[in-house]
This record gives structure tokens, sequence and C-alpha cells, in this order.
């Protein structure tokens, strides 16, 4: 008899069970199965074990030689142990969520066939189902990509295992204050802003209950809203917290900052040629105000329209509109320039001092300086007028005509600018000669007619001076003619009569002078107050080829200057003092 251990020579894994049966073969090939009787053994239990059903198991890898024994016969056969069998792998964490942006390392947990496990976390081949969910890297390693679910899977040989994994959205992972550092300058404010790191490297701000603060506070203070202002001159620490994140900066405070400048005046207007200082007044960041003219740079937008020089005058140069500026550093203040046509800067009225002869005229011209320095006739554009109207008139074109003895002052305004002139007006004296030679002669009385025309209202004095052929003063005397009143006179008995030497002359010149007798009651001719005028005709008897005839002769009508009045008064005081009633002739008839 033979014993056969059925299946021959098998093979089996580390942890494997196997159960082996004994046959036993007998003459004429009679078989029988001896497996619940034969005595089954191993040679070498490290390798394999087998009970006394035949159960035979993998223990360690090798070959072993198992033998089934009866009644003294033995059947051998090899078994081979190989590794154990790998049966499931465990991926873990499973189920996992991950906020994005974020990884998580898996783990591969391998169970073998011999009841043995192991970590194939760095041996598997590692896959996510939705990549752009996440990634996983070869040793395992997911990272989170966008929101939503994949499937984690680890794969050794042929088997694999799986977790599922969910991407949530990004969380904040840390915290920051931007800008990282900050200078302002004193009075100023600046705005931070607390920002969250998320977890898929992304930076947001943050909108919750952000707590600020700045420290010390005589430098800067901060509101709730994250406004730092600087206070002082210094440097501040800034922090901000949020939940369980917190970030500080420094803040520098330093000088205040110029803000802004205005410069005046604006807008403006300016002649053609004049100039005009502005002024660049410079507000700061801590409210202050500076004058910052000289400081300043000055420019001109259109330098052709008007020149600034460095200290901000400007100067127009034609007619137009332009933009002064001033600027310090990076600040510009702006002003606008008008330049209109030249202005009359100054104002002549030619001539300066005049006289004129009472009742006459004379015209005045009123000249303009420019403002760009030309001049300008304006006699016909001034308005003209005159300090005492009584005493002389001025027309819209600038005549003046003379109404009273006086002075008075000639004025001409254009655009706010006046000039004057001095006008004196000249008293009038009537002049006539006389031939008292030829009126004794032909014994025809002269008669001299005086008439007050009533250019001064009222009566007028007529004083009346006769001087001979050498032009001394030979009588003198006043007479009074009431408005529009007629005198006359006698050559002969009235103005030659009474001589002062006690000659009568043979001819010479009768002098009238009209005079205020408000201001002399008694027409004392010693006394002028000259005014008005008086108008004369003198009649002149004449002898010619032995026959006689009488003409005619107006007055001449001179000026009366006032050198010949002093002479005509102290004259004829003298001949009223000293002459003891000789000189001093009389008033004829009329009024």
């Amino acid at each position: 008899m033979q014993i056969a251990i059925i299946p021959v020579n098998p093979a089996l894994i580390k942890g494997a069970h196997m159960r082996l049966r004994a046959t036993g073969i007998y003459q004429g090939e009679i078989t029988r199965d001896l497996s619940e009787v034969v005595t089954w053994a191993a040679d070498q239990p490290f390798v394999a074990r087998i009970d006394a059903n035949g159960e035979v198991t993998g223990v360690g890898e090798g070959v072993a030689q198992v033998s089934a024994s009866y009644e003294g016969v033995k059947g051998n056969t090899a078994v081979t142990v190989h590794p154990p069998a790998l049966l499931t792998i465990t991926v873990s964490p499973n189920p996992s969520s991950l906020p994005a942006g974020e990884s998580e390392p898996f783990t591969a947990k391998a169970t073998f066939s011999d009841g043995s496990s192991a970590d194939l976390t760095p041996s598997a081949t590692w896959t996510s189902s939705e990549s752009t969910i996440a990634s996983i890297s070869s040793s395992g390693t997911a990272t989170a990509r966008a929101i939503g679910t994949t499937t984690i899977t680890a794969t050794s040989g042929s088997v694999s295992g799986s977790a599922s994994l969910t991407v949530i959205p990004a969380v904040m992972v840390a915290m920051s204050i931007m800008p990282s550092s900050l200078s302002i300058p004193l009075g100023t404010s600046s705005q931070l802003q607390a920002v969250a790191t998320m977890s898929d490297g992304t930076q947001q701000s943050i909108t919750g209950p952000v707590a600020w603060q700045a420290s010390p506070p005589a430098v800067a203070t901060i509101t709730v809203q994250g406004t730092v202002t600087g206070v002082g001159k210094g440097v501040a620490q800034v922090s901000a917290s949020y939940q369980t994140f917190a970030a500080g900066i420094t803040v520098t405070v330093g000088p205040p900052a110029l803000v802004s400048i205005a410069v005046s005046p604006n807008p403006f207007s300016l002649p053609l040629g004049e100039s005009q200082q502005f002024t660049a007044t410079g507000t700061f960041s801590d409210k202050s105000v500076q004058d910052l003219t000289h400081a300043a740079t000055w420019a001109s937008s259109a330098p052709t329209i008007a020149t600034v020089n460095p200290a901000g005058t400007a100067i127009a140069g034609e007619i137009g509109t332009t933009s002064i500026s001033a600027t310090l550093g990076s600040v510009s203040g702006y002003a606008s320039l008008t330049v209109n046509p030249a202005a009359v800067t100054g104002l002549n009225i030619v001539p300066a001092t005049l006289s004129v002869v009472l009742g006459s005229s004379r015209q005045l011209q009123a000249i303009a300086t420019m403002s760009d320095g030309s001049t300008k006739n304006m006699t016909a554009t001034v308005t003209w007028g005159v300090a005492q109207p009584e005493i002389a008139r001025i027309s819209s074109h600038g005549m003046a005509t003379a109404m009273q003895i006086g002075s008075t002052t000639i004025f001409a305004q254009n655009s706010g600018v006046t000039a004057s002139a001095g006008l004196t007006v000249i008293p009038l004296m009537a002049l006539n000669y006389f031939d008292r030679a030829s009126a004794t002669q032909t014994g025809i009385d002269a008669k001299i007619r005086l008439v007050n025309p009533g250019v001064s209202a009222g009566d007028i004095c007529a004083m009346v001076y006769v001087f001979d052929q050498s032009q001394e003063l030979n009588e003198c005397c006043g007479c009074r003619i009431s408005d529009s009143g007629l005198r006359t006179l006698s050559l002969l008995r009235d103005l030659t009569a009474n001589p002062l030497t006690g000659k009568k002359p043979n001819g010479g010149s009768i002098k009238v002078v009209p005079s205020d007798p408000a201001q002399n009651p008694q027409c004392d001719p010693g006394s002028l107050a000259p005014t008005g005028e008086i108008v004369g005709w003198e009649t002149h008897p004449q002898v010619s080829g032995g026959t006689s005839q009488i003409t005619e002769t107006s007055f001449d009508e001179v000026p009366l200057g006032s050198i010949e009045a002093a002479v005509l008064v102290n004259e004829c005081g003298f001949v009223e003092k000293l002459g003891s009633g000789k000189g001093i002739c009389s008033c004829g008839t009329g009024d």
C-alpha cells in the first residue's frame, strides 16, 4: 500500500488554510480515503502547521514537508508557503471635510490574509475622482481646490480602498492690517483695513466687528471703523483683533502736510499795462494756515496775456484771460485773471491853472494817462464839474465860462480818477480916451454914458479913474448905477473939472472898474471889490477943416490885473487923503 497526499505539492499564502487529503493506494489500484485515520505531521512547523484533520496553515514563508502516516506507511508532499495576500485597504479619515486651500494627509491601512495589517500610505497609488475639487499627492496628502465632493482612493495591486472628501468654503487662517506700515502728516487721517488670509491663499476684508486700538493716544487715535488720525508727532502702535486672530502695525505721525493753496484775489480783472500782487495762502493738514506767497512757485498759463514774477506780481500784457498758479511741492492753487483794455490811471486838466476875463470862455482839455503808459484825450467823455458854479460854468465838453469875479476849481472825473484845475475870473475894466482940448475949443461937451447891463444882480459901483496925457491920476470917484441903469457924466463938468493939480488936462484916458457895493456901500474908489460888468460909450467933439463934428466910441473892456487894481486904489486913496477935496470927480446924472 502507498499513501498519496492530495493535492500534490500544494502552495498557499501565509495565513491561509488548506485541507489536505490522504489516499491509500492498494494493489489492483484500489484507493481508500485515509484522511480521517492518518497521522499528519509537518517537518517545519514555523513554515506550515497541520492539524489532525489535515488542515494545513501557512505560518511562514518557505517550504515544509507534510506527511501522512498510517500503519507504518507514510506519504509526503511539499507545501510551499508564499507571503500573505492583501485582502483590504482602509483609507482614513473617512469621510472628511476640508476647507478650500487647505491640505490633509490620508492613510492607507492594509489587512493581509494572515490577519496582519500594514501602512501602505507611502507605497499605495493615490487618486482623486475629481482632481479639480481636490488633488492628492503620491504620498497621500490631499489639497482642497474647489468646493465639492471627491473620492480619494489608495490602490495596491488589485486591491483598492476609498474615502469621501468634501471641500468646504475657505476659512480664515491669518489676519493682517493694510497697509503694513503707515506714515501720515499731523492732522490727517487714513483708513486702515483688517484683512483675512483665507485657507485658499486669497485675502479678503474683514467685515465683522474688528476691535481697533492705538497707543499712545497722544500720537494717534483710531475709530471703530479703523480710521487712524495723527494728533501728535511721534510713533504709535495700532492693533486689530478679530475672533482669535490679531495683527499690528506701526504708524508714524510727521509734520503737518500742505493740503491746499488759495490764490487771491480770485477772480480778478486788470487793465492792460497794470500790475496786481497775488497772495498764496496754504492750508495744512492740522488746519493751520500760512502765507506761502514768497515760498510758492508762480506761473501764468498764458504769459502773453499776463506774466507773473517770483513774488506773485502779475503784469497785464494783452487783452484776454489767463490762470495764475502758485505751486509748492505737489499742491497748486489757481486764480483767474482777465486783462481788460487799458484803464485810466491818471487824469490832468490842461491848462492846470488859468485866468479868464469875466464873461469870456475858455476851452479846457482832459488828458488821461492810461494803464499801458499811453495818453488819451478824454475831454468829451469825462464828467466836468465846478466847485463854485456862481463864479464859472463848465460845459459837458470842457468849455469854461467866467460868470463872476473870483476863483474856483474845475473838476474832471472818469473811472474814479479825478483831476482839477484852478480858474480865476479876472474883472473887466472899461477904458476910453478923452480929448478935453477939442471939447473946449468946439464948445461941445463930451458925454460919457455908463450902463449896468445886469451881469451881476443889483446895483453896481462904477469906480471912475481919470488920467491925463502923462498917465497921472487927476481925479477919481465912485458912482452907483442900479440894475440895468444908466448914468451920464460930463467930461468937462464931472470928470475934468476938479483935477488934483488944479491944471485941467488936455486929454488922457478914463478907466471905469465895476465894483460890488455890498462890500463898499459908499462906492469909495479908494477901495475895490471888482465884480460884474459896465458897458460905456463916449462922444468926442472934433475940429477938422474948420468945422466941428461929433463921433462916438464905445469903451473897451480890458482885463483888470491885480497889480493895476492895487495901483488904482492906492493912487485914488492918496488923492482922497491929500487932495483936500481936489481930485474928486462928480457922477453926473442918472442912477
